[in-house]
């Protein structure tokens, strides 16, 4: 399946004024579909609602609710409120009935503005080809992962001890890409820092999320390279931040995630 716009189009109206979705096997994350792929799934269908094309989807208020897989799943789109450069739009996703996640998107308009802030731009990454890339092992990495080629520039993977719960990898897909949803999948690709101050395989949920997407790039095809890194975690919640950024260094976007860690 790709990642990008085209998901907009997989969606099939029903009797009943929802819309109807069947997600790929490969693609599961634990108990349940990988929470990237569940936001560009939720995200694509928002997107049917904003008739104004030069609305771009700027920020994704995610609540992952209960464990999603593959097969069939409905979905509804409501615009909360269309100003005359923002629309806020609510999707809810069900899967047998239950509610398995619900996002909040805002859609924004450009417009001319004197005050601008540049972000910063990321140290450039030599030679990624010379990185070792993550294998998978079934059982202990997720199945998702078979779809990207994901290394470590800086810091440890997880399950290895390290000492700071952060990191920096560099990666691609090996599936198609593209838009914001791409850019969604994107976001969360990498396991939680925390995990990489354990010294054994130790579970993790993602619980909610919040993404800033700033700039679409034009080929998803090249390297990215993610800075993540926990803030604080205590009582089995976590909370971590990653930076996105493309292969010049350009911070694309960024995301916080409650992350819910059982050892």
């Amino acid at each position: 399946m790709n990642i990008d716009a085209s998901l907009r189009d997989l969606w099939t109206p029903t009797d009943d004024g929802t819309y109807s979705l069947t997600l790929p096997t490969g693609w599961m994350q634990g108990r349940s579909m990988f929470g990237g792929l569940t936001a560009a799934a939720m995200a694509s269908l928002g997107h049917r609602s904003v008739e104004d094309e030069d609305r771009a989807l700027r920020t994704a208020s995610v609540q992952l609710l209960a464990p999603l897989t593959p097969g069939v799943v409905s979905g509804s789109s409501t615009i909360l409120r269309e100003g005359r450069n923002i629309t806020f739009v609510e999707v809810r996703l069900e899967q047998d009935d239950v509610l398995v996640g619900r996002t909040t998107l805002v859609f924004a308009k450009p417009r001319e503005s004197a005050l601008d802030v540049h972000a910063p731009r990321a140290a450039k990454i030599d030679d990624p080809e010379s990185l070792t890339r993550m294998p998978y092992i079934e059982g202990v990495v997720p199945e998702f992962t078979q779809n990207v080629d994901m290394r470590w520039a800086d810091g440890r993977p997880p399950f290895m001890g390290a000492s700071e719960a952060k990191f920096t990898g560099v990666f691609r897909y090996l599936v198609p890409l593209g838009d914001s949803e791409g850019l969604l999948a994107l976001l969360d690709t990498y396991p939680p820092p925390t995990l990489s101050l354990a010294k054994t395989p130790t579970f993790a949920s993602t619980v909610s999320w919040s993404a800033h997407l700033l700039v679409t790039p034009a080929s998803f095809e090249d390297w990215f390279t993610v800075q993540y890194e926990t803030l604080v975690g205590a009582h089995g919640l976590h909370t971590s931040v990653a930076k996105l950024h493309d292969a010049e260094g350009t911070l694309l976007a960024w995301s916080e995630q409650l992350v819910a860690v059982f050892g």
